[in-house]
């Protein structure tokens, strides 16, 4: 019993989110596309690559950052020098010019 508890345990850290950043425009306009990206920061003289959503409409809803607890670990033991991450992207509709706003 105390083996598949610790079992559970294990799982549960390792498959959560150990960090969410989460940037989101003022008035959102969402069912767009959605995008992920696997990112991989290293500290190089060069600079860091550059992730680039790939929206249709040029306009970004909300840009999400996360970070488990494998990729935070392997950050920690390589001393920061490669950072992990995931980011997804969420593409906003193109506004329609019908309608009004009234505010």
């Amino acid at each position: 019993m105390q083996m598949q508890f610790g079992l559970v345990l294990v799982s549960a850290i390792l498959l959560s989110s150990c960090a969410e950043h989460r940037l989101v425009v003022e008035r959102p306009n969402p069912d767009g596309e959605h995008a992920v990206v696997q990112s991989s920061a290293f500290l190089l003289p060069k600079g860091q690559p550059r992730n680039v959503a790939d929206c249709q409409t040029n306009l970004i809803d909300e840009v999400r950052v996360k970070t488990n607890f494998g990729q935070s670990l392997l950050s920690v033991l390589t001393l920061g020098f490669y950072q992990p991450a995931t980011i997804e992207y969420f593409c906003a509709k193109v506004p329609s010019d019908e309608g009004s706003t009234d505010e």
